[in-house]
């Protein structure tokens, strides 16, 4: 049980390091003067559709390195077929996470404030994003990928 909880406490923090990654991504290419400068349809509207999927794929990219070196064990498959299929939950969690954040954005759509904090309604909405879909990652990663 005392290797569960560490392995459970480590995918946190991996989480939460890849989280700060994805969300700095997405803050920083959603801003006017970058993606939404070159690309018409990269806005509010849509749910910033590229900065998701770019911050996304760096969030799942870093939660990769983060899960083979600190979180998991090998697994039972080749490092090709792991490879392959944290890639592909991953695709599946991304499109997850978009649609989340979509939801939540067409209700927070402006920052919110907590009283002794404000928090923009990009972040607070990628942030619940990331959190709903991290349980769902935790047990298929276990389950499937990392499994012996």
């Amino acid at each position: 049980m005392k290797k569960h909880k560490k392995q459970i406490t480590l995918f946190f923090i991996a989480g939460v390091l890849s989280a700060i990654i994805e969300i700095s991504l997405m803050k920083l290419l959603s801003l006017p003067q970058i993606l939404p400068r070159l690309f018409s349809f990269e806005n509010k509207t849509n749910a910033y559709p590229l900065s998701n999927i770019l911050s996304t794929g760096s969030g799942i990219l870093s939660n990769y390195f983060f899960s083979i070196y600190f979180v998991f064990e090998r697994g039972k498959h080749s490092k090709k077929k792991e490879f392959s299929l944290f890639i592909i939950l991953s695709i599946i969690t991304m499109f997850l996470s978009w649609a989340i954040f979509g939801f939540f954005h067409s209700f927070i759509y402006k920052p919110v404030n907590f009283g002794i904090i404000t928090i923009g309604d990009i972040v607070l909405c990628k942030g619940m994003a990331i959190f709903l879909v991290s349980s769902v990652n935790y047990i298929i990663k276990k389950k499937i990928i990392f499994s012996n």
